[in-house]
């Protein structure tokens, strides 16, 4: 199979998705490994004074549902994904991918409506938005294939 096979534009909406949401991924992990390494922090879960009805401590809750969790390891696969696609594409690219994607700073899921606008990313960059759209469809397409999507 080439390297170079076109990529459904489902594919491409995945690896969009995937880089939109990559910083709040990112920090969902670091929770997580912290509630690990730590697992007996005080918490600030229970501020108004309720009971709490389980019996084992909210961090091994959290641990036990997460590690074993399809959904985890999923996102810690996007983000090594990520991170070392962003290593192997161009500078220029990175910054692109940066501006419009991961410009926030990662404290909940941002909706595609949420994300800066082409426009927005051409005058911070000094592109065309033609520029920056091409650019885009090329490295989400890489992307998308480093996910062994079609």
């Amino acid at each position: 199979m080439s390297k170079y096979y076109k990529v459904s534009e489902e594919a491409k909406n995945y690896a969009r998705k995937v880089l939109r949401l990559h910083n709040y991924e990112k920090k969902q992990i670091k929770k997580i490994e912290e509630s690990l390494r730590y697992p007996y922090q005080e918490t600030d879960e229970n501020i108004g004074g309720s009971r709490v009805s389980s019996n084992i401590a909210p961090q091994e809750a959290e641990a036990e549902r997460v590690w074993t969790n399809e959904e985890f390891l999923a996102t810690v696969k996007h983000v090594s994904v990520v991170d070392n696609f962003l290593e192997d594409i161009s500078d220029e690219t990175v910054e692109l991918i940066k501006t419009r994607y991961m410009s926030d700073n990662g404290t909940k899921e941002r909706r595609p409506k949420e994300l800066p606008n082409w426009v927005k990313v051409g005058n911070l960059l000094h592109l065309s938005e033609e520029t920056c759209r091409k650019r885009d469809m090329e490295a989400v397409s890489i992307l998308a294939r480093r996910f062994n999507l079609k």
